[in-house]
């Protein structure tokens, strides 16, 4: 058995904890049964918390997988260190959507809200990459089946689903402005402010209401520091990425440059 305690005794809330709990399960099936077993999706905050687990771990190794080089929510399948990588299978299935979206502008909501009405779990799917006459999903292997027979309608509009390969998938351009802005200091609460435009104090009350987090982590703190790449998100609402600090302002104010996921 392993050593529950010394795994996971880097981490520290709950959710880090429940977490931690949960790979070790993985682990000790994989040495239990020497067979493979595969995470759900996880954000990049959460896979660096996954492989901060696995590496402490002798006999074991892994693969980590989005569908595509720059997937953001990803799946690790974990297996014994005898195996090799080229022999495991992929665990995550690409699905083309395509309907008449033309007179309807259709979002990464709708479609989330969709696959989810099925009784889908989020964590079972990954990144969603919305073009313009069709959409790709990333999600479980299991599930690939399932949700080509029942996925009929996104926002009413009717839509087909099918499979893709890997090659055939296209990347989607993320829609960004960027917004220059002055803050008095590197505060989660000030810089979201000023990428969000909402007053400092709305955006303190969402801190310590957890509706936002700071590199996919849930922060409370106002006081948090922010820094360059920094990636801040607000529940329903988008998120803000820090490209750049550009010196200071004549009163002293830091010069930031920020870039606004639309």
């Amino acid at each position: 058995m392993l050593d529950r305690n010394k795994l996971i005794s880097h981490l520290y809330d709950e959710h880090e904890q429940f977490l931690g709990r949960h790979i070790i399960d993985k682990l000790e099936m994989v040495l239990e049964r020497k067979g493979i077993e595969n995470t759900n999706f996880l954000n990049p905050y959460e896979s660096e918390l996954a492989l901060g687990v696995i590496n402490q771990v002798s006999d074991i190794n892994y693969l980590i997988d989005g569908g595509y080089q720059g997937a953001e929510r990803k799946r690790i399948s974990i297996f014994p260190d005898y195996l090799f990588m080229d022999s495991i299978e992929n665990q995550v299935s690409i699905l083309k959507i395509s309907g008449n979206f033309k007179f309807q502008q259709i979002t990464h909501r709708d479609f989330l809200g969709a696959l989810m009405s099925l009784g889908i779990k989020r964590e079972m799917i990954g990144d969603i990459l919305i073009l313009d006459d069709f959409t790709q999903v990333i999600i479980a292997l299991e599930l690939e089946d399932f949700i080509q027979l029942k996925l009929n309608r996104v926002h009413q509009i009717p839509v087909e689903v099918k499979k893709i390969r890997r090659d055939d998938l296209v990347e989607a351009q993320e829609n960004t402005r960027e917004i220059n802005a002055t803050v008095a200091s590197m505060r989660l609460d000030a810089v979201a402010s000023a990428g969000f435009g909402d007053s400092r104090s709305k955006i303190s009350r969402d801190i310590k209401g957890e509706k936002v987090k700071l590199n996919w982590k849930m922060i409370s703190n106002p006081a948090s520091r922010v820094e360059i790449e920094d990636m801040i998100s607000i529940r329903g609402r988008g998120r803000v990425k820090v490209k750049s600090i550009n010196g200071k302002s004549h009163r002293g104010r830091i010069k930031l440059s920020l870039l606004r996921y639309t």
